[in-house]
């Protein structure tokens, strides 16, 4: 039941799904990658967003655990280390790549970053070195329209 003026803003039972996923994590090691949450507009019908959340224990296998592409959204890709003490440590070390041909790019992400991926820019592949700690992975497509 929505609760006040703005209790719709706040969704306690999200769509939870494996269907809409936009990258197949089902047969990888060293993470855990649940059902992907979404906030569409079934839900909210102002909404039109996808969150993906992932823990990386471990270096994934296979190692090449997303590959590179493009989406037709703006996503923010969020990279956060464990440590309770110093959050600024990402725990671990992971190459992230943009652009391609003679344009990519390579960052080594070291510490806990956010990235910035505007709509049509190619992204990726992500790949972690080391993994010393758990490494929360968080991405948000946002204003995703239809797109699956």
């Amino acid at each position: 039941m929505v609760v006040g003026k703005y209790g719709k803003y706040v969704i306690t039972k999200p769509k939870l799904t494996t269907e809409l996923a936009h990258h197949d994590f089902t047969d990888v090691s060293g993470i855990t990658f649940p059902d992907e949450v979404y906030l569409d507009k079934e839900i909210l019908k102002e909404a039109g967003h996808w969150l993906d959340i992932m823990w990386v224990w471990d270096i994934p296998k296979p190692a090449d655990l997303l590959g590179a592409h493009v989406h037709p959204f703006d996503e923010i890709v969020l990279f956060i280390g464990s440590d309770h003490r110093d959050t600024g440590d990402l725990g671990g070390e992971l190459e992230w790549f943009m652009g391609e041909g003679e344009d990519a790019e390579r960052f080594l992400i070291v510490s806990s970053s956010v990235i910035y991926v505007p709509r049509g820019l190619v992204h990726g592949p992500m790949n972690f070195l080391r993994v010393d700690r758990p490494i929360l992975n968080v991405a948000i497509g946002l204003n995703t329209g239809d797109y699956l």
